[in-house]
Order: C-alpha cells, then sequence, then structure tokens
C-alpha cells in the first residue's frame, strides 16, 4: 500500500466526521441567532438542538435545509457540497485502491 493510498484513505474516514461538525456547528450557531433575534422560541430551539444533536446526519443536513433564516443556495452548498466531497473522495479511494 503506498503513502498515497494511505493519506486518501485516511482522508476519506475523517471527512464525514469533519463534515459532519462542521453541519452541527452552522446548525446550532444559526438556532442559537435565531432565538436571541426573537425568531424562534426557546422551545422550538431545544427541539431543533436535540434532533441536531440525537440525529446527527439527518438532524443537521434537515435543519439547514428547512431554516428559514439561511438563503437556500447556501443550505444547499453546506450540505450539497459535503456530500459532494465525500463522495469525490470516495470515488478516488476506489480508484486507487482498483489501480494498487
Amino acid at each position: 500500500m503506498g503513502a498515497l493510498q494511505v493519506v486518501i484513505g485516511l482522508y476519506a474516514t475523517v471527512l464525514p466526521f469533519a463534515v459532519l461538525g462542521a453541519w452541527i456547528a452552522v446548525a446550532l450557531w444559526d438556532l442559537s441567532r435565531r432565538v436571541n433575534g426573537a425568531e424562534l422560541s426557546r422551545g422550538a430551539a431545544v427541539g431543533w438542538s436535540v434532533v441536531v444533536l440525537v440525529v446527527p446526519v439527518v438532524g443537521a443536513a434537515g435543519y439547514l435545509l428547512a431554516s428559514p433564516s439561511l438563503p437556500r443556495w447556501l443550505a444547499a452548498t453546506y450540505v450539497g457540497g459535503g456530500v459532494a466531497a465525500w463522495l469525490a473522495v470516495l470515488g478516488v479511494t476506489a480508484g486507487l485502491g482498483a489501480a494498487g
């Protein structure tokens, strides 16, 4: 196994956690901003926070896509870009595995 395969394999393993961490951070930041701006009640914010933290991938992506305070293009870029980046790294990893 070459060094490039190890690095790409490690990146493919860590990238989903980094994307999930970014989604959760942005979702919780937006929730706190909306509560401070009185756009959202504390109860609704707590409910969304529980969903985002307990059902991480679906909850965070669902909140980002459903949030009325984020522009649609921005939410789609966060969610779609994270998924696309992970799939691209998986494709490169599969290609390196097949070649080597």
